[in-house]
């Protein structure tokens, strides 16, 4: 975690405007999921680099960035039973004619998030009032880690759904808007952004080695607060500066639908046959409270 957090900062140093947030709240992943008999949902941290909205000199055209890195507490998940037959299971150690029973797991997820946002200013009166619309692109690497809750006391299918660790390499892309209007003097403003958008990609799990081509659709939600406590302009001959400090408090919700598939987060050798008739939609979604502290010259 600290160097994460160093990497952040030193991103930070290096550029002419940014911002560093830190959030909780929670993440929910439903359906889909072979292992998983119903929603889960546990606290996620997150730590992001911003930059919001930069225009390019001189023009209505600007960029955006959001890097954000993320990490679950462990997702504890009750055992559940499946009723498969045996004849089409790809695992001898499964005993003939019974039910295929679960046992306890605990899920972790961590990734990386980053998007970039391009676009054009239809509404820009200055650095406080606009509205822009755009496109945004992005790339999405999370993964689960998936181990034996310590409180299992059957230990007859160990062997057949061991530690595995699922691992997602999806990118997007779509339409995006965002605005920022002064409320308070130019000391209090508010700003949102929305996002919707194509994504693809792949999932793989390392140990039932069952790699598989995902596409859904990303949706982000994001509204704030932006405090500026002191605004100064300083000029030298046709140099002039606008350095500021700012913090920000806000809401950020995002959320992967994906069409019908079965991913096995288990890492039971399971064939394509028994797979099948279990695919289903599933989802994932986080809602953050973050605050941040930023500048820009």
């Amino acid at each position: 975690m600290k160097n994460i957090t160093l990497s952040l900062l030193l991103f930070a140093t290096i550029t002419t405007a940014s911002e560093i947030e830190y959030g909780q709240g929670t993440f929910e992943l439903t359906g889909g999921f072979l292992g998983l008999s119903q929603t889960i949902q546990e606290d996620v941290t997150t730590y992001s680099l911003v930059e919001r909205h930069a225009n390019i000199p001189a023009s209505k055209l600007f960029y955006g960035y959001d890097f954000t890195w993320y990490d679950s507490k462990t997702l504890k998940q009750a055992e559940s039973t499946l009723n498969l037959g045996t004849t089409l299971i790809n695992n001898p150690l499964i005993p003939a004619n019974n039910n295929l029973q679960i046992p306890a797991m605990d899920y972790r997820v961590k990734g990386l998030d980053a998007n970039i946002q391009l676009g054009y200013d239809v509404i820009h009166q200055d650095d406080d009032n606009f509205l822009g619309v755009g496109a945004l692109v992005g790339i999405s690497i999370p993964w689960i880690d998936v181990a034996q809750n310590d409180s299992n006391n059957n230990e007859e299918y160990t062997n057949i759904f061991p530690d595995s660790k699922t691992s997602f390499m999806t990118y997007k892309i779509g339409p995006a808007i965002n605005f920022k209007k002064t409320l308070i003097d130019n000391k209090i403003s508010l700003y949102g952004s929305a996002a919707y958008a194509y994504q693809t990609g792949n999932i793989k799990n390392d140990y039932a080695d069952a790699k598989y081509s995902v596409d859904g659709t990303y949706q982000e939600y994001n509204v704030g607060l932006y405090f500026t406590p002191f605004t100064e302009t300083y000029k030298w001959g046709w140099l002039s500066l606008s350095p500021r400090l700012y913090a920000t408090l806000g809401y950020k919700y995002s959320k992967w639908d994906v069409d019908d598939m079965t991913i096995d987060t288990s890492g039971a050798k399971l064939s394509s046959d028994i797979l099948a008739p279990l695919k289903t939609k599933f989802q994932m979604d986080s809602s953050t409270t973050y605050a941040g502290i930023g500048y820009s010259f």
